[in-house]
């Protein structure tokens, strides 16, 4: 049987190459001893069995939108999401897992694009509106700037 690209890459609009494709958030109850112990031994096993992948210290706060103290694991090929993917689907146990891909609209992917395991948690979305509208006022800022920085450089050019 031929290998196709569709066991290499993600499907567009999915981020490849560089950055992370997938986020995965695995949620913990912060107050429940056995949840954080769960937790912590989750994430040792993670980082041991899949040294491949980036392992993001834990949160022990609620953070953005994401109503739980939680880790993040970030995936960059379709291999290391099908080797890791089922492997959380068995050994989640008390946790929820939020796994989203990342393609440049945070509202959608953290929403009609997710996928979870284990019990769904309503999330802040407000927060993804407002980091939304913080990343358009950056890109506006870095558009002034490259043409106020050409514009001078034009001038200094024509002045000599």
């Amino acid at each position: 049987m031929e290998s196709t690209s569709k066991y290499s890459e993600f499907t567009s609009p999915i981020r490849n190459g560089g950055k992370a494709s997938f986020d995965v958030h695995v949620y913990f109850d912060g107050h429940s001893e056995h949840e954080v112990k769960f937790m912590k031994n989750t994430r040792q096993a993670i980082i041991e069995k899949f040294p491949e992948l980036i392992v993001y210290d834990v949160h022990d706060r609620v953070i953005g939108p994401h109503p739980l103290p939680m880790f993040e694991v970030d995936l960059f090929s379709p291999a290391q999401f099908g080797a890791f993917i089922p492997w959380l689907a068995i050994n989640h146990g008390p946790l929820s897992v939020l796994i989203h891909p990342n393609t440049g609209n945070s509202r959608l992917d953290h929403t009609q694009n997710a996928i979870w395991i284990g019990d769904k948690l309503d999330l802040k979305l407000d927060t993804l509106d407002r980091a939304e509208e913080m990343d358009e006022v950056a890109r506006r800022l870095q558009d002034v700037v490259g043409k106020v920085t050409g514009g001078v450089e034009e001038t200094r050019r024509l002045q000599h």
